[in-house]
């Protein structure tokens, strides 16, 4: 008799073995399909915010006017978006066929068509949070802080994202991808105030 619930004392530790184990696995693999997914997420936000922030602050400061700073930033925000979602489709059938080769991990067709997918719709998100304070705002320099604003605000918290899934300080990268998003904004204003010089002087006159 004491065998016997020897025996059973052993089958219910084996299986409590089993059901934590299966747990813990069950956690890995939705912390890989997070990671997965989040890199679609980090390349298609990080690209579109720089990019076209880089758009509305350079058309703006050259044009001075919302209506060619909405049009443009439309248009580039979707050939972007496009841009986007083919380059890192082919960057992660690289990546996964490298991989291979080498026997290590290899994400799904279906996590690298989810990433793909997220990238369009993350770098198409960009666009329209930059554009609408040009389509609310009739003041163009008040929706050129408010545009700089969220894009630096959001930059922050993707490198915060990105640092703590990387275990690193998420307050370094959210300040390094800041700073990204400042100078790209940066470079934008000077190339777009010495378009305006040359198209509306024929001389260029320094910014400052």
């Amino acid at each position: 008799m004491l065998y016997i619930v020897t025996g059973e004392n052993r089958l219910a530790c084996h299986l409590a073995d089993v059901y934590q184990v299966r747990f813990w696995m069950s956690l890995a693999l939705k912390s890989i399909n997070l990671v997965e997914g989040f890199q679609g997420v980090a390349f298609g936000t990080m690209d579109g915010l720089i990019t076209i922030l880089g758009v509305v602050i350079g058309i703006a400061s050259a044009t001075e006017s919302s209506a060619i700073v909405i049009i443009s930033g439309i248009v580039v925000g979707i050939a972007n978006s496009f841009g986007n979602c083919f380059g890192f489709y082919a960057s992660e059938l690289a990546e996964r066929g490298e991989h291979i080769r080498e026997n290590q991990h290899v994400s799904s067709m279906a996590e690298t068509r989810r990433s793909t997918v997220l990238a369009f719709v993350t770098s198409l998100s960009s666009m329209a949070v930059l554009v609408v304070p040009f389509v609310l705002l009739t003041n163009l320099s008040y929706a050129m802080i408010v545009s700089l604003t969220i894009a630096l605000v959001m930059l922050f918290v993707l490198g915060a994202l990105v640092g703590k899934l990387s275990q690193e300080s998420h307050w370094r990268f959210g300040i390094r991808y800041v700073l990204l998003g400042l100078i790209g904004a940066a470079l934008s204003f000077v190339v777009g105030s010495i378009l305006k010089d040359l198209l509306t002087l024929g001389r260029w006159v320094p910014p400052w």
